[in-house]
């Protein structure tokens, strides 16, 4: 039987000619049948795809010599293992045996041409125009990495659980031992088994069950084919690619596609994802019997009982032993490892962990149940929120589908994405603020909960940040967008009210609007503010707050109606801070926040907690209404997150740079994102205004005994905020703060921002001892320690603060002064009336005196008075 069966020619486009198939018995020992060649027209020409070879077996041999796969227990040969005898013990003929071969012969060819007939189509459909798909043109879904701002250490996994690797990271042992489970014959095939493609045709004929590829070329057709969704004549279909595949890349590119594909089980897709879960430890660093029992896992991977696949040593040591053996045998058949190594190199391996040590290792990689967990969901929104500049619109956004919107590119995508994070300042920032025997956290009450953010002046940069022992739990330093992990709406839990800590803004506000640090001012509490709708009449006046004699405080004058602007800070006083709001404008001091960064605070609106977007409202379009002039001293809720940029801004001498976690996005290996520092002064903040405010932050440290180990300079601002409204005690306690910075040399620093409130419901935040908490006593020491210990984790230098630079030209705020020996004249105000609460020219508000300029006298001053009380609610510091 010399002949052809030619099964014809197609046309694809004019010029591609299928040719003709061809069926016969060999001309030699090894005679070849081929599907002949093809090629396709292009616009560059023709690109050929060569000839697609059947083999190399002889169609008159007995079936068992036509494709013998590997065999052996779980082996991927499809069919028997073992090859046709010569002989049989019925005694036939040896013509007899004959008949029967050439009728099993003429059965294949028939089976074959049919192949070819019924399969043309698909040929011509297929062939030509599928494009073999390998990790570059196919997406494969594969974990995106977050690491710390070096780029280097990583902080979590997320997504699918795939690493694509390069060739040369694959350890030659692992690609043998795929070769010896999965495919003996793949260094010398054309990459399709053709017994199996015979076979599948017939049980598609029969109705026989489908069956799997067996090459390893094959196998990585077929999860092309499935990401692709394609099921129809799907042995066809990857005898077709399998071929193209082998034709256009090289057996070493064939391999690494292969191993960045396969499943191993346990949610492990690649072999580094596999390298993890059963070893953990990454690929490259896997041993030869290692490599051994991965190979193995890849023909029954997940198993059919649920617990795993059964060739798992902590699933069924015995099916697990003896896979390995049949791969042990096969490895030294194919010479990939001597006879005389066996015993060493394949010895079966015995620290194969366990699944369920395998899921913690993959939770613990998230690090979601972590408190970076919420640094992870902080940055993927970052991430999710970056805009293509060309057209406005979102990168990484994609839709299903369905037509849902989803950012599967970020969590699926093998992205690396690198934080702020500082990897030494983050365990200080967790180790201070948690719960641990180092924190001055250790056993406090159970209902206290603390929050910490480090942010880089002049960067804005987010270096440490603690908000909760979880990312599955509540931020109480923010809130997060995320849309990757969680559903893209605001999480819990926001701002909390930072009190007198907010009094930084209302001093900055105060210099610019040109009243020195020495200016006077009248700490007599209460404080009445009608004009504010805050009136001793009216049962509402502003009260100070605060350790010190609250109603009467102690200023160097001697005379709490006559205290500096300075003293009034450090003390903390409520009444003088009220007064300043209320002779600048509330608008500017709610301006300058939002200049140094604060883009949300809460007010209640009708009856209900309402987050306010500052970014697109001047303070104009927020008070009155939105805001009062209580949040002088604090009384509107911000962020720990935000309040620490906005003590940045301060630190780093009135320049704001936008708070943020994300530094870089990597994309195959090429920056694709890199943060964006554009610092911008407050308007009307100068160096001299900065240097009169770190004079004066300074005391506040100093006041509650706050100092750094290597006496180090550093400023900062306490604040409490009180539980309800006619209640003692306090809900709300802060430190906020920095060290000195040179703007000049770019010195690293931090500004720190601590709360200390409830976890829960609101109640009087009390210590161990059961002393009500300010924000010296419990923020104070952890804002503290977490500085000395981050400033030398980063190798800060030691700065110091410039003397004051005593801006400004008004001398007098509301403060009455003692009654002085020898009158000075104003001559603003001859009658020498006391000025009440009027503007500059006139203080007090009333009617100046009759007097001539000469003396003092007059009948009757100023119907107003500096020492007419403020208003404010009874907030605290």
């Amino acid at each position: 039987m010399t002949g052809s069966a030619s099964v014809g020619s197609a046309r694809v486009g004019g010029s591609a000619s299928v040719g003709s198939a061809r069926v016969s018995p060999p001309e030699g020992p090894t005679g070849r049948a081929s599907v002949g060649s093809a090629s396709v027209p292009g616009a560059a020409g023709r690109a050929t795809v060569g000839r697609a070879v059947v083999g190399s077996a002889a169609v008159g041999a007995p079936l068992g010599d036509v494709m013998d796969g590997p065999g052996g227990p779980g082996g991927p040969g499809d069919g028997p293992p073992g090859r046709g005898g010569s002989g049989g013990k019925d005694g036939r003929s040896v013509t007899a045996k004959a008949k029967k071969r050439r009728r099993r012969n003429i059965l294949i060819a028939s089976i074959a041409a049919f192949i070819m007939i019924a399969g043309i189509g698909m040929v011509a459909g297929t062939y030509y125009f599928d494009k073999v798909a390998l990790p570059d043109d196919i997406a494969l879904d594969q974990s995106t990495t977050i690491y710390y701002s070096d780029g280097q250490t990583p902080m979590a996994r997320i997504g699918e659980n795939r690493t694509v690797l390069a060739f040369k990271d694959i350890p030659p042992d692992m690609q043998h031992a795929v070769v010896a489970a999965e495919d003996n014959s793949f260094y010398t095939n054309d990459g399709v088994d053709y017994k199996g493609v015979v076979r599948a045709a017939w049980n598609n004929i029969s109705g026989g069950d489908r069956q799997g590829a067996s090459t390893i070329s094959q196998q990585y057709a077929r999860r092309w084919a499935d990401l692709e969704g394609v099921t129809y004549a799907r042995k066809l279909r990857e005898a077709v690619i399998a071929l193209k595949l082998n034709q256009q890349y090289s057996k070493d590119e064939i391999m690494t596609m292969y191993l960045n594909v396969v499943y191993f089980g346990r949610g492990a897709y690649g072999v580094e994802a596999a390298a993890q879960a059963y070893f953990g430890k990454p690929a490259k660093d896997l041993k030869t019997n290692e490599a051994m029992l991965l190979a193995g896992l890849i023909k029954n991977p997940e198993g059919n009982s649920g617990k795993g696949s059964p060739f798992d040593p902590n699933i069924d040591k015995t099916q697990a032993q003896e896979r390995f053996n049949y791969i042990k045998g096969q490895m030294i058949k194919l010479n990939f490892v001597p006879q005389a190594e066996s015993d060493t190199r394949m010895k079966f391996p015995d620290n194969v962990i366990t699944p369920a040590d395998a899921r913690k290792r993959s939770v613990a990689a998230q690090n979601l149940d972590k408190p970076e967990g919420l640094i992870i969901h902080h940055v993927l929104g970052e991430v999710a929120a970056l805009t293509d500049p060309r057209t406005g619109q979102l990168i990484y956004e994609d839709t299903d589908g369905e037509g849902k919107k989803n950012f599967d590119k970020i969590r699926n995508g093998g992205l690396k994405i690198v934080t702020t994070i500082d990897k030494d300042i983050q365990p200080i920032a967790v180790r201070e603020a948690s719960r641990n025997k180092d924190s001055n956290m250790n056993k406090q009450p159970e209902n206290l909960q603390a929050a910490l953010v480090a942010v880089e002046p002049g960067t804005g940069a987010v270096k440490g940040y603690y908000g909760g022992d979880s990312g599955n739990g509540g931020d109480f330093a923010g809130y997060y967008n995320d849309p990757v992990l969680g559903n893209g709406e605001d999480s819990c839990c926001g701002g909390h009210p930072p009190g007198s800590t907010f009094k930084v803004y209302t001093l900055a506000t105060g210099l610019m609007a040109g009243y020195r640090i020495d200016s006077m001012w009248d700490g007599n509490s209460p404080g009445d503010f009608p004009a504010s709708g805050r009136s001793i009449k009216g049962g509402n006046p502003v009260k100070n707050a605060g350790e010190n004699p609250v109603s009467h405080p102690k200023c160097e004058s001697g005379s709490s109606s006559w205290c500096t602007l300075e003293e009034v800070t450090v003390m903390s006083l409520n009444v003088p801070f009220f007064a300043l709001a209320e002779k600048v404008g509330a608008d500017k001091v709610i301006d300058t926040a939002r200049a140094a960064g604060i883009t949300d605070m809460w007010a209640t609106v009708n009856g209900k907690s309402t987050k306010i977007d500052m970014t697109t409202k001047t303070g104009k379009d927020l008070i009155p209404g939105t805001f009062n002039t209580e949040v002088a001293f604090g009384q509107y809720p911000v962020t720990v997150l935000e309040h620490a940029g906005g003590i940045a801004t301060i630190a780093a001498r009135g320049y704001a740079a936008k708070t943020h976690f994300l530094k870089e996005v990597w994309t195959d290996g090429k920056k694709t994102y890199n943060e964006v520092i554009n610092p911008k002064r407050i308007p009307g903040f100068t160096d001299g205004m900065s240097d009169d405010i770190n004079t004066v932050l300074q005391g506040v440290p100093k006041h509650y005994n706050l100092k750094m180990k290597d006496g180090r300079q550093i400023a900062g601002k306490t604040g409490t905020w009180q539980y309800g409204q006619n209640q003692s005690g306090n809900a709300h306690a802060w430190m906020v703060g920095y060290a000195a910075y040179d703007p000049v040399k770019k010195t690293p620093d931090l500004a720190v921002a601590v709360w200390v409130g409830n976890k829960k419901d609101e109640q009087p935040i009390k210590d161990s001892k059961g002393t009500s908490i300010i924000g010296g006593s419990l923020p104070g020491p952890i804002w503290r320690d977490f500085l000395n210990d981050a400033l030398t984790a980063i190798k800060a230098p030691k700065v110091n603060f410039r003397p004051p630079a005593n801006t400004g030209r008004l001398d007098v705020g509301t403060g009455v002064s003692p009654q002085p020996s020898a009158p000075v004249i104003d001559p603003n105000n001859p009658g020498g009336g006391n000025p009440g609460q009027g503007n500059t020219e006139n203080p007090g508000g009333g009617n100046p005196g009759q007097g001539n300029s000469q003396g003092p006298g007059g009948n009757g001053g100023g119907n107003g008075g500096g020492t007419v009380p403020t208003t404010t609610a009874t907030r605290r510091r």
